[in-house]
């Protein structure tokens, strides 16, 4: 038996096939709408009947309607950062218990327990970017003020950057903040700093993940973003004291991580 594998991002979306074993066999790309077009393309590239497809593992954050029905297949499905979840703890020796945390214009965790996803009663990956860190605090997309989101987002991250009167405060990204050596810019570094650590940090207590992987942009800002935020999760985390900490690591950007997590939807 194979499997179908399919990931929808933005404008473009991927389309893998693999064996029972989860290896990976073909690929093809295209646009959103040809989801199903790719799919049966590739089963027929492949020499193979619907028949053969125990499932398609469909990752999007939008339910891609009606697809079983086209391709004859019964079709699984997940959010982006759930499939990347799944796909980075296979790749990790197949972990029993992972976070991702995905950062940039807004704030995506996925969840894995007991090699699966936290779905919830909605299908949805774990909401925790809308914890509130902040009493009272900026407020939300979400409606409420507060949000680890409010704060670790890049909008978030201007916000932090204007209070402090940085110049160009509102158009900087993690890279450009990070970059500059002004009074001002320190005093923003600082705290978002500690919103950011503080956030993750709630999350690997609430938890308590074998490992925690970073995402985003900001993961590639270096020493002077990720050094501090990654003292300050291993200090602040519970289980400081055990010798068996939760592992940090950054994503596996090399691999299509979300295309293997999709296929693992199955299992």
């Amino acid at each position: 038996m194979y499997i179908i594998s399919a990931v929808v991002e933005k404008n473009q979306s991927k389309v893998a096939l693999f064996d029972k074993e989860y290896k990976f066999l073909a690929k093809k790309e295209g646009a959103v709408a040809d989801v199903a077009g790719l799919c049966s393309e590739i089963i027929t590239e492949a020499g193979i009947n619907a028949s053969d497809v125990a499932y398609a593992g469909v990752a999007a954050d939008e339910i891609l309607s009606g697809l079983e029905e086209k391709l004859g297949v019964r079709v699984l499905g997940t959010t982006l950062i759930n499939a990347k979840a799944l796909g980075e703890a296979y790749e990790l020796n197949d972990a029993d218990t992972l976070v991702i945390v995905k950062i940039d214009e807004t704030v995506e965790c996925g969840i894995i327990m007991d090699k699966k996803a936290y779905t919830g009663a909605h299908n949805q990956s774990a909401k925790l970017a809308h914890m509130v860190i902040g009493f009272g605090g900026y407020e939300c997309t979400c409606g409420r003020r507060g949000c680890f989101e409010a704060y670790a987002s890049i909008s978030g991250l201007n916000r932090i950057a204007a209070e402090s009167g940085v110049a160009g405060a509102g158009e900087l990204t993690h890279a450009q903040l990070f970059a500059m050596d002004t009074p001002e810019a320190k005093s923003a570094q600082k705290l978002y700093v500690e919103y950011l650590a503080s956030g993750i940090t709630n999350i690997v207590n609430l938890f308590q993940p074998r490992h925690l992987v970073l995402d985003g942009a900001f993961t590639k800002v270096g020493d002077a973003l990720m050094t501090p935020v990654i003292d300050i999760i291993l200090r602040d985390q519970y289980t400081h004291s055990n010798p068996n900490k939760c592992e940090i690591r950054f994503a596996n950007t090399e691999a299509d991580t979300a295309l293997l997590g999709a296929a693992l939807l199955g299992r």
